[in-house]
């Protein structure tokens, strides 16, 4: 029998706060609305604040008519904190202090670096979202299909569209599920995965171009510091899709791509097409994330997080 943790909430609990990381991608978010969305139609009697920080323009769609919250949520004094698709509490994004100063919280995850850090926790690594787990924790019959919008927009972004490897049987099952509902899956892959804005059209090619292709480590690498965001006219929350591009490259099964936050201090996205596990490879500056998808922060100069890196690798091979 599935394990419908929404439907046992007790009564006591009237404020539910739910929050997601930093940066929200399509899994993120889809996991944010999906369970707003699913609590409302559960619980109409309840005060649910749903708290979700800039994400992409693509993504828009999926939080129409949520009054979302972007602020940290100081003071809210919520009865029930739920992160969503969050791998430590220091990546919580909006909602940071609802979740801190919440009564009781919940955590919903797929990372397997995960430490279990809410009061109860749902962590299933072999899923291929959080997304997907949250599918599986809900009743099927009452899922909405604005519900099943979110939650299989979730599902095609962490599955590359059910091409990575963290597709499984669960996974596609989930997928036919969710289409029964009326989901407009190729309208959604289309616009939020594939369509792209000139101006990041733009800026993926330049940051091609200064790409450096490692041929022994099988390994790509680009960095792409603030000036070259000025000089396109494009936000940083609209970058997600570059690492996804350089990560097509055929000679390449490790890609890297370093991108500046705010001056000297530099994000690292790191995906695998084959059996290196990045994940271990952001651990050397902190970082963590999935196997063949993970990430890092680092301040300083991005040639010596590139370095870093390549060593890590390279140890890794050994």
């Amino acid at each position: 029998m599935t394990n419908l943790i929404f439907e046992r909430i007790p009564a006591c609990v009237r404020r539910i706060a739910v929050v997601g990381h930093v940066r929200p991608d399509g899994d993120c978010a889809g996991s944010v609305t999906a369970v707003y969305r699913y609590l409302r139609n559960l619980y109409p009697e309840r005060e649910i604040v749903p708290f979700l920080g800039e994400y992409e323009e693509s993504l828009g769609f999926l939080a129409e008519g949520i009054p979302v919250r972007t602020d940290d949520g100081e003071g809210l004094f919520a009865d029930l904190c739920i992160g969503l698709d969050v791998s430590a509490p220091e990546r919580i994004g909006a909602g940071s202090r609802a979740f801190s100063e919440a009564a009781r919280t919940l955590v919903i995850d797929h990372h397997e670096t995960n430490p279990c850090f809410g009061d109860e926790n749902v962590v299933c690594p072999d899923a291929s979202s959080t997304c997907e787990v949250l599918y599986t924790r809900m009743d099927s019959g009452k899922i909405t299909q604005e519900t099943a919008v979110s939650l299989y927009t979730g599902m095609v972004h962490d599955s590359g569209a059910f091409r990575y490897s963290c597709t499984g049987p669960e996974t596609l099952r989930a997928a036919a599920g969710l289409l029964e509902k009326g989901v407009p899956f190729s309208r959604i892959i289309e616009d939020s995965m594939e369509l792209k804005s000139y101006a990041v059209q733009k800026l993926t090619a330049a940051v091609l171009l200064r790409s450096r292709l490692y041929a022994e480590e099988k390994c790509l690498v680009s960095d792409c510091p603030l000036e070259l965001l000025d000089r396109f006219e494009v936000p940083l929350r609209e970058i997600g899709s570059v690492v996804t591009v350089l990560n097509d490259t055929r000679e390449a099964e490790v890609t890297l791509f370093l991108y500046e936050a705010e001056p000297g201090v530099w994000k690292g996205s790191l995906r695998s097409r084959r059996d290196v596990n990045v994940a271990r490879l952001a651990a050397v500056y902190g970082g963590g994330g999935h196997a063949k998808a993970a990430g890092f922060s680092f301040a300083g100069d991005c040639r010596d997080a590139e370095e870093g890196i390549l060593e890590a690798l390279r140890e890794s091979s050994h």
